[in-house]
């Protein structure tokens, strides 16, 4: 059941185009608010807290549709993992910014970029290359990879939990406080194992030899944030070597390429977690 809920999952998120407008998490922010308010939620506890009453919600409602019968229960897991996807569609983005740029519209390619790379600073355009492919390596896993890995563990309430932890970790980027480090600390903790699942992916979907030399040479960085070595696995699999050379002619043609294989990458690396669980299904090791 979990191998079709996912590929349903997928398909409904093909068909039914941007669903961004149905992400909407106006609900966890008020919660959020109001717990941070209480003299005692500045750290961990507070964190738990926030977290604690959307998975209690999910797990209740999960008993119940599961007691009326499996197709409520199935349909009910379907909607979690499909409003844990995203929220925004990181092939659209990309696609906006490829074709601003193709155009030759600088401009509306920054635009495009910045809804995307968020708060990073961008000052030129080969930078802004390096800027998309590793924030496409990172977001690929934060919108989609991580959210079915904790889904095939824990069902819905795997797929929610984790991202609400990503909205928590965006947010502590922009303040310092104990409440935004435990936040940080959460979301490393459950993006550990599926960040190297997913890099694993890139390297099986691309060059193999070269991910597994960039994945080495990022190790000591392995305990400190996960997006490094998705990044390093990603431009090893691309055999992707950014210019940093400012007097060498930028070529438009070959780093938009190089953005494009990269979302064929992003895809093949799913296709590889899926035909995985497809194998884990049909021998009964997975439900």
């Amino acid at each position: 059941m979990t191998l079709i809920a996912i590929l349903l999952s997928i398909l409904l998120e093909r068909f039914l185009g941007s669903l961004e407008e149905m992400r909407r998490f106006g609900w966890f922010d008020v919660l959020l608010t109001r717990i941070r308010r209480q003299p005692w939620a500045d750290g961990s506890a507070g964190v738990a807290a926030v977290l604690l009453v959307p998975v209690v919600a999910v797990l209740l409602l999960g008993a119940l549709f599961n007691a009326l019968g499996w197709p409520l229960f199935f349909l009910f897991a379907v909607l979690v993992l499909l409003y844990s996807f995203g929220p925004r569609d990181l092939e659209a983005e990309v696609e906006a910014f490829l074709d601003a740029r193709e155009r030759g519209d600088e401009e509306s390619a920054f635009l495009h970029a910045g809804d995307l790379l968020g708060s990073a600073q961008v000052e030129s355009s080969r930078k802004l290359t390096r800027a998309m492919l590793e924030t496409m390596l990172v977001e690929a896993n934060e919108r989609f990879l991580g959210v079915i890995f904790w889904f095939i563990l824990l069902g819905p309430v795997g797929a929610l939990l984790y991202r609400l932890s990503c909205r928590l970790r965006r947010g502590a980027e922009t303040e310092q406080s104990a409440f935004t480090a435990a936040a940080q600390r959460m979301h490393h903790i459950l993006a550990w194992l599926p960040a190297r699942l997913t890099a694993l992916g890139y390297a099986l979907s691309g060059s193999f030899v070269d991910a597994m030399h960039y994945w080495r040479e990022e190790a000591p960085k392995w305990l400190e944030d996960s997006r490094f070595i998705l990044i390093a696995s990603g431009f090893g699999a691309l055999r992707y070597q950014p210019v940093e050379d400012e007097d060498v002619p930028l070529d438009l043609a070959e780093e938009d390429s190089y953005i494009r294989e990269t979302l064929a990458l992003i895809r093949r690396a799913a296709l590889v977690w899926l035909a995985l669980l497809a194998v884990f299904t049909l021998a009964g090791w997975a439900a």
